[in-house]
């Protein structure tokens, strides 16, 4: 991705015509291999302030990971599933931009052009900025002043921070706009990280129980299997069959103990051969066989 040397005055008319306000702002943990579904409309920003996260569920998807900040801004439906233990604060946005004025085709941003298509309600689903807290003083600030307002509970906390979280967004909205590449097709081509293994990790924890193989995987990424399983590594710190018997043994235990089935019964639903196959994967994975590990969980559950 090459940065774009953008016009100040441009720029700014841009910021003033894709303008979101924060509200509803959290920060939360989600455990590595769980999921958060976010479907009832809102535009949505996603701010990774720990560990790794894939986003799914849209023609666009990505992988995030700590520091990057993505925006949805079209309010589709869509899945964060965490790849690593993360800490990520979401807030979701209500639009108060404006449209282009009638008859302007573009605004011109130096050496690219922002058709009119995009800032006139044909803004792309999913905008991308890697990294932006590790090199921005400013938003890694502002989460600090989230986090202590958060924590104190004083009064008008929510003000406070739903205005630091929309400063965030006009940073992102910003920084998408320098990080802008290629003018194809009457839009904007944004080069997100990842996207297609972020696709491989959808069709992984979507069926963990399928008979994967790294071929099949590699398929969905549309990808060679030797390109893919290096790619994979990189972008989620695992080989492909590492990580999908990691997922598969996080949903064997919400299986066992959230759920109540049968070690057969989880074992068929993770597509294990059989019950032996599955308790000796299990016994690797946690040190215990999965009736000591749900016995373990049902005793420690409040009576």
């Amino acid at each position: 991705m090459r940065p774009t040397t953008t016009h100040p005055d441009a720029l700014s008319e841009l910021l003033a015509r894709l303008r979101f306000r924060a509200r509803a702002v959290t920060i939360g943990a989600l455990a590595a291999g769980h999921r958060r579904e976010l479907d009832d409309g809102s535009a949505v920003v996603h701010h990774v302030l720990s560990g790794s996260a894939s986003v799914s569920g849209l023609d666009a998807c990505a992988i995030v990971r700590t520091g990057d900040v993505v925006l949805l801004p079209l309010g589709r439906a869509h899945t964060l599933t965490a790849i690593a233990d993360s800490e990520i604060l979401t807030g979701t946005l209500r639009y108060e931009g404006s449209a282009l004025p009638r008859g302007a085709a573009s605004v011109d941003l130096g050496a690219v052009v922002a058709p009119a298509s995009i800032l006139d309600g044909g803004l792309p689903e999913l905008m991308m900025s890697c990294g932006l807290a590790e090199t921005s003083a400013l938003v890694d600030g502002l989460v600090r002043g989230i986090r202590e307002e958060q924590d104190a509970g004083r009064s008008a906390a929510s003000s406070l921070t739903e205005a630091l979280a929309t400063l965030i967004v006009a940073a992102t909205v910003r920084s998408w706009a320098e990080q802008v590449c290629d003018h194809l097709d009457g839009g904007w081509q944004l080069a997100l990280r990842d996207p297609d293994i972020a696709r491989a990790v959808e069709a992984i924890q979507s069926r963990p129980g399928a008979r994967w193989s790294v071929a099949g995987l590699a398929r969905v990424a549309n990808s060679s299997r030797s390109v893919f399983a290096e790619q994979f590594r990189l972008a989620v710190g695992a080989p492909p069959l590492t990580y999908l018997t990691r997922v598969r043994m996080e949903r064997a235990k919400q299986l066992l103990a959230g759920d109540g089935l049968s070690v057969g019964q989880t074992a068929t639903a993770l597509g294990y051969v059989s019950d032996v196959a599955f308790s000796r994967a299990f016994r690797r994975h946690t040190g215990l066989s999965p009736r000591a590990w749900r016995q373990g969980a049902e005793s420690a559950l409040p009576e």
